[in-house]
């Protein structure tokens, strides 16, 4: 492999069927003093890549544009041994001003638009390379 280059792995099918399900993820990043900040969020795999959202104002968006990496942990809620981690380097960041995506995890998540958003208040989506999974029964 070229120098600089990036290899892209394959998802298991058990992965991709877990990723599938309407269930959170939990995201871990890493705050300014290294320790790590773990939040529950809404998520979806397309095209090999994990896709998330989040207001500009909350700080684990921030840690993920610094550091470019984070960790997401799907558990599945009928077998909660079964879980799929997957490390994951930042791919890209867009600008969701119309709230379009974030509107569409809202409907896989709840069948609804999203809420209305607060003044001031702006979207951001992030595309997330995997980069390794581990995991138990994936």
């Amino acid at each position: 492999m070229a120098a600089g280059a990036r290899r892209t792995i394959d998802l298991s099918p058990a992965v991709l069927r877990l990723a599938a399900l309407p269930i959170l993820t939990v995201i871990a990043t890493k705050r300014d003093d290294e320790s790590i900040q773990l939040n529950p969020i809404w998520f979806e795999l397309a095209d090999g890549y994990i896709w998330v959202n989040s207001n500009t104002r909350r700080s684990w968006p921030m840690h993920l544009q610094r550091d470019r990496e984070a960790t997401l942990l799907i558990t599945d809620p009928a077998e909660p041994d079964r879980y799929a981690q997957i490390r994951g380097r930042l791919a890209e960041v867009i600008p969701d001003p119309k709230h379009e995506f974030i509107d569409r995890l809202a409907r896989r998540y709840t069948g609804k638009l999203f809420r209305e958003l607060e003044p001031g208040e702006d979207r951001i989506t992030f595309k997330i390379e995997p980069v390794r999974v581990t995991g138990q029964m994936i």
